[in-house]
């Protein structure tokens, strides 16, 4: 969701506009900030990943259908397990995909700071939604998009109703859809998924850092204002991320372009239908926060007892 450093302390500078935002001393080391937030990204989706399943499911379905019988047909259909069917995408991309969060938004943020911790280009508030879009962007295009072309479409396969699964694993989808589609067939949807993940990264790191200081100046308080953060960026982009679970779904071919793929979904489904999922989805990004948040800080500490960087 966010960086290390977004809830930690974006400049050490004491000058620059963006303030402390929890107590917990920023790692010198960039690789035991990596190392943090890597682990408490894979602790996070595991503990949430099944609301990112219904979310995923509902959003595939052309059907009206709700969140008790999306969690009737999976358990009666693969058990508890089947609420992970996909989670492997999410895990093995954690690392580098909060490697690339951080190294984007940390030279985003450096770009617009002058050498004194200036704001070099007077964006005042806005500051943390343009460093945002830099680092959505550049995640999109290097983790996110094959990450969720693989999870979507292993969440898709165990609701077929021509035959069985047609994924047996991560690595036989991954080798199927190469296979079958190219290299490219793992980038489908990746106009949508940009807009997707820069908007909501600039919308998280932009209306967390318009919060007020003294509420998110401890771990909880800072847990508390992300989840609102993420919260706004859920219900103002809910829609784009439809687009994309469709668009890199096992009906992918159906759909020309991006917007044909919306067009589509507003004439046969209506409106609302941009919203399918939104309930899971929201819960999920609050608990991802409130987690990753909370979680980060104790992580640090622990590297830090273990892990000697400092001469």
């Amino acid at each position: 969701f966010f960086s290390p450093t977004s809830y930690v302390e974006i400049h050490d500078n004491p000058k620059s506009d963006c303030t402390k935002m929890a107590p917990v001393n920023k790692p010198k080391h960039k690789g035991k900030a990596l190392v943090a937030g890597a682990l408490a990204g894979v602790f996070e989706i595991s503990c949430t990943y099944p609301t990112e399943f219904v979310k995923t499911s509902m959003q595939l379905s052309t059907e009206k259908i709700g969140v008790s019988e999306i969690i009737k047909r999976t358990f009666a259909k693969e058990g508890a397990l089947g609420f992970y069917r996909g989670l492997p995408s999410m895990v093995y991309f954690a690392a580098p995909k909060a490697a690339i969060r951080f190294a984007s938004f940390e030279t985003c943020s450096g770009l617009l700071t002058g050498p004194k911790g200036e704001d070099k280009f007077g964006l005042g508030s806005a500051k943390g939604f343009v460093a945002g879009l830099g680092a959505g962007t550049m995640e999109a295009i290097f983790v996110t998009t094959p990450q969720e072309t693989i999870k979507v479409r292993l969440i898709n396969d165990s609701f077929r109703t021509d035959g069985p699964p047609k994924y047996k694993s991560f690595f036989h989808g991954v080798k199927s859809i190469v296979s079958e589609f190219g290299f490219g067939g793992i980038y489908k949807g990746v106009v949508p998924t940009i807009i997707k993940v820069s908007t909501a990264q600039a919308t998280r790191f932009g209306v967390f850092q318009l919060i007020p200081a003294e509420n998110r100046n401890t771990p909880l308080k800072a847990a508390g204002s992300g989840a609102f953060a993420g919260g706004v960026s859920v219900l103002l982009f809910q829609g784009i991320d439809v687009v994309k679970s469709r668009m890199q779904g096992l009906e992918a071919s159906k759909y020309r372009s991006t917007m044909h793929c919306i067009t589509s979904i507003m004439q046969n489904e209506g409106p609302l239908a941009f919203y399918k999922g939104v309930g899971p989805r929201l819960t999920r990004v609050c608990l991802e926060v409130g987690i990753t948040m909370s979680l980060y800080g104790e992580i640090v500490k622990m590297l830090n007892a273990v892990w000697k960087t400092d001469p």
